[in-house]
């Protein structure tokens, strides 16, 4: 009987390979993102190698990274900017909500709350668009839109594996803060994009095959 753990083909070799990848993954979108506003790019290059991933297409997976970063930064920038534009928006609305109290606040929380909720879902969805489709800027933001409204339930899902465990470290206690920080900073960023992405290709297999 031979033991899996020593054949480099095996499972456990397999596991400890992707592991690794991940870790690896995850620190250099850290360092990408940095910038603050090399996020988008950063996103959109964390989600095309995650794809390939899911596809088992990847290759050298920094390399393939760098080169994602670099070849979708433009557009993927664009919409990072637009992105933060809309959330400094609803952070004013919020705040002129918040000098005068009472019921105003109440509506005005319950609004920017949900306009920042279906804000993430749409970026989080056009980041791996912009990373598996060629577009113009244009094309993709109508493309998104149509895709999220024609696969909700599946792009929804998609959001949540990454936004229920970001509430969760950060917005639930602090004692949970202080040990999610880490699991985030080793490999939260990688692993639950590339869980996000299993859902994400699901919806983009369809259209590519209609391209094909």
């Amino acid at each position: 009987m031979k033991f899996d753990i020593f054949n480099y083909e095996g499972k456990f070799a397999r596991f400890m390979t992707r592991l690794m990848e991940l870790v690896l993954l995850n620190c250099v979108f850290i360092l990408t993102c940095l910038p603050i506003i090399t996020i988008g790019a950063s996103v959109t290059a964390l989600y095309s190698i995650s794809l390939k991933m899911v596809r088992k297409e990847e290759g050298y997976v920094i390399r393939g990274y760098l080169k994602d970063f670099i070849r979708n930064f433009k557009q993927a920038t664009i919409f990072w900017l637009i992105a933060l534009l809309l959330y400094f928006l609803l952070y004013v609305i919020y705040t002129a909500a918040a000098v005068n109290g009472g019921t105003l606040l109440t509506v005005y929380t319950v609004i920017t709350t949900a306009m920042a909720i279906l804000y993430s879902i749409f970026f989080l969805f056009v980041f791996p668009l912009i990373a598996t489709f060629k577009n113009t800027l244009k094309g993709t933001f109508i493309n998104a839109l149509s895709m999220i409204i024609a696969h909700f339930p599946m792009v929804l899902t998609a959001y949540l594996t990454i936004a229920v465990p970001f509430f969760v470290s950060f917005g639930v206690d602090t004692r949970i803060m202080q040990y999610a920080l880490l699991f985030w900073i080793l490999i939260g960023f990688s692993l639950l994009t590339l869980w996000s992405s299993v859902y994400i290709n699901k919806i983009f297999s369809r259209y590519r095959e209609e391209i094909s």
